[in-house]
């Protein structure tokens, strides 16, 4: 979480002004002339040493994976058995690794050795809740549908997006919770908990309101059929729920009923609105997969109507996140 460069009493706008100081330039927008050309440059080589720090702890979180899914080997996996469906996840588990990191990366400030701390902190800490949100995400908000059975033994296209999705969707969790700003050590340790708490408890109202609208059996088209459209759109709705609380999140800081009121605010809505998203897709977007002629789009099949199901979630989330996030920020 950012909450060590808030810590350290300096709010910027942009990143590359963490190490700045060194140069005698305030931020890449020096100026328009031909002059400034050079700055810029100087200014986006000069974090060069925090992304190879950041990189780093990206490779830990895939090692992490390894170790904590020892009956998984993802090298066969990805090599030997050529395995689509694992494929998907360790996608969305990486990608979501990636935003979950970003959030630290998005507020430094001018002091190089408590950047570099807040991103080893924040770093661990992505890697910790990602892996717990794996293990929720299986228990819980995809409940009967196995990781291992449903990815490995069965290599299941449909689990494999509904996995993807929604590791994906706790990574944007996570990147918007450690883009916070806590007062103190004490703050940003309940502050990271708390907001990444609420952030589950929406992706488990997301399953329980995917499951209503769909009009068929989620868990079985997926688990049973082996359904990759039924999991295309599972995974493009939970990826839309992250892309909205990834913004209804960013920023929060310790005053923390406020701040769960607006997040919750946030998210109840874009639920609301990825729901008429999701039923509209169907008779506008694709006509072919209306429930009106049998099943709900997602449900079929074809590939194509899931597509379309996560297409309108997405879009519709991108849309809704931006015009929160110009009144947020």
């Amino acid at each position: 979480m950012a909450a060590l460069g808030k810590l350290s009493a300096m709010d910027v706008t942009f990143p590359s002004q963490a190490l700045l100081s060194v140069f005698p330039v305030n931020s890449f927008h020096a100026g328009v002339s031909m002059d400034s050309l050079p700055v810029s440059i100087v200014a986006a080589i000069s974090l060069f040493p925090y992304f190879l720090f950041s990189l780093a702890f990206f490779v830990l979180g895939k090692f992490v994976f390894d170790w904590s899914t020892p009956h998984i080997d993802d090298q066969a996996e990805l090599s030997e058995r050529d395995n689509p469906a694992f494929a998907l996840i360790f996608l969305g588990y990486m990608l979501g690794l990636a935003f979950a990191m970003a959030g630290s990366l998005s507020s430094l400030g001018p002091d190089p050795v408590v950047n570099l701390a807040d991103i080893a902190v924040s770093g661990l800490g992505a890697i910790i809740l990602l892996r717990l949100g794996m293990i929720l995400g299986e228990r819980l908000v995809l409940p009967g549908i196995s990781f291992s059975r449903e990815i490995v033994e069965d290599r299941n296209l449909g689990a494999g997006f509904a996995f993807a999705g929604l590791f994906l969707a706790n990574g944007l969790v996570i990147g918007g919770v450690m883009a916070g700003r806590s007062d103190t050590w004490q703050d940003m340790l309940i502050d990271i908990g708390l907001y990444w708490l609420l952030g589950q408890v929406f992706l488990l109202l997301a399953w329980y309101l995917f499951r209503l609208i769909a009009r068929f059996d989620l868990r079985k088209e997926i688990a049973e059929k082996n359904s990759a459209a039924a999991g295309l759109g599972l995974g493009g709705f939970f990826a839309s729920v992250g892309i909205i609380l990834e913004v209804a999140l960013r920023g929060a800081g310790s005053d923390r009923l406020a701040e769960i009121f607006t997040a919750s605010a946030v998210g109840l809505v874009g639920l609301l609105i990825l729901a008429g998203a999701r039923l509209l897709s169907a008779t506008i977007l694709f006509r072919g997969a209306s429930p009106a002629k049998g099943k709900a789009a997602g449900a079929s099949d074809s590939i194509a109507s899931g597509a379309v199901s996560a297409l309108a979630s997405l879009a519709s989330a991108v849309l809704y996140a931006a015009l929160i996030g110009s009144q947020l920020g």
